[in-house]
């Protein structure tokens, strides 16, 4: 009989099919390459079984690894659900969350959700705004928790990640066509940083444009830009297949990543505030980020 898989072992397996790199998943569980190849080592010979490929520079996940990674994945979602329940039971309250249109695409949505699960006695209320309006309202203390752009505010904050930004039009539309760009743009005087860097890059560059289609909202935005009314900035978690991304090579000036964070208002100093805090951080933060 098999022992007991060891819940160590299954995350650093996970982690490398992942990121399908043994230094990435090093940099991210923050151990040594070593470590990790010890590790995949005791847990292949245990199972008896090769886990990786590893010819070339990626890690690829081989028939029984890919059986694994399936229970693996279970596993440790039951493991980290069970000390979730038991640390977080008594807590309840309301908790005020802001977030960006653009994060709603990622795997937010699916992390509130768990810790629903995990606190039952905490209500979500979730808003969603633009970075500008969501950092003034923490600031205010109007929500708990805001997810923004950090470049709109100087107030305390932890950085969880970059959000790429592109060009994108639909399949069907015709870059080539003589006259100005037809661009899909948040409306003018709008205080976007990235659209502004967007603009100020065309007009360095000489390209004329026009724009054919204004917007505050990302889903009108990718509907114009689906619909092939032009040339848009689109978050890249809301690209969608039938877009062509476009850049330099198009004559398209490079967007600035945004650097996305999580605020918390001064008077969010309750149990529930702090735990969805936590929970956030922990799984939204890349390693690469430091902690303000």
């Amino acid at each position: 009989m098999l022992e007991t898989l060891s819940t160590d072992q299954l995350r650093t397996f996970a982690t490398i099919a992942d990121t399908g790199s043994y230094t990435h998943a090093a940099e991210k569980l923050y151990r040594s390459q070593p470590a990790l190849s010890i590790q995949i080592k005791r847990l292949e010979e245990q199972l008896g079984a090769k886990l990786f490929d590893r010819s070339g520079r990626t890690s690829t996940l081989t028939e029984a690894g890919r059986v694994l990674l399936t229970y693996a994945t279970r596993i440790l979602d039951l493991n980290e659900e069970a000390i979730g329940k038991l640390t977080m039971i008594d807590e309840q309250g309301i908790v005020r969350v802001g977030v960006l249109e653009e994060v709603t695409h990622g795997h937010l949505v699916r992390l509130l959700t768990r810790f629903g699960k995990l606190c039952t006695r905490v209500n979500i209320e979730l808003e969603v705004a633009n970075s500008w309006d969501l950092i003034e309202r923490v600031r205010k203390n109007e929500l708990c928790l805001a997810i923004a752009n950090s470049a709109y505010g100087e107030a305390p904050h932890t950085p969880l990640w970059n959000e790429r930004y592109l060009w994108a039009m639909s399949v069907g539309y015709d870059l080539s066509a003589s006259g100005p760009l037809q661009l899909i743009a948040d409306p003018e005087g709008s205080p976007c940083v990235g659209m502004c860097s967007a603009i100020d890059g065309l007009k360095a560059s000489g390209r004329e444009y026009e724009r054919v289609f204004s917007s505050m909202s990302l889903l009108a935005t990718q509907a114009a830009i689906r619909a092939g009314l032009g040339v848009g900035m689109i978050a890249e978690s809301a690209t969608t297949d039938d877009m062509v991304i476009l850049g330099p090579a198009e004559g398209l000036p490079e967007i600035a990543e945004a650097r996305i964070a999580l605020y918390r208002g001064t008077e969010a100093q309750g149990a529930a505030a702090g735990s969805l805090f936590d929970f956030l951080v922990s799984n939204l933060q890349k390693p690469e980020m430091a902690a303000a």
